[in-house]
């Protein structure tokens, strides 16, 4: 099924976010807003722990690290970035629609101070994401 534009009335979701990073402004990460899928998705991560099984053959439940919840709510909410590789080339590290996998493997190399800026933005512009004491995650 694909997209279709809806028009919500009063309802109407606001535009993508671009923020601009503290320490490298020409770089931008776009932030899109909050769905009811984007809802879903996220309940079903924070609400179905994983199985873990320790070195005795004892399995357990491990819910997920504030840093994976981190992760994927970026994850989730990402619309679009200019970030390059490093190569002559320069090519954009993410390509067109990706996959939240794609997305999680370039934010698992980013450098926490970005992954803190993001999610801090991700709590300021909509309140029921992101940290739960955005001062935690401030690198100043």
């Amino acid at each position: 099924m694909s997209k279709q534009q809806i028009n919500f009335g009063d309802y109407a979701i606001v535009d993508a976010h671009e923020y601009h990073f503290e320490k490298a402004d020409s770089i931008w990460w776009k932030i899109q807003p909050v769905t009811s899928g984007h809802e879903l998705a996220r309940s079903k991560f924070i609400a179905h722990n994983r199985t873990l099984m320790d070195a005795a053959g004892n399995s357990y439940d491990q819910p997920p690290t504030v840093l994976e919840i981190a992760h994927r709510e970026i994850a989730l909410l990402y619309g679009g970035t200019n970030l390059t590789n490093k190569d002559e080339k320069a090519e954009l590290v993410l390509r067109e629609n990706p996959t939240t996998a794609e997305i999680e493997a370039v934010l698992y190399q980013m450098p926490p101070a970005m992954i803190g800026e993001l999610w801090v933005k991700i709590g300021e512009l909509y309140p029921k994401w992101g940290p739960v004491d955005p001062k935690a995650w401030k690198t100043e």
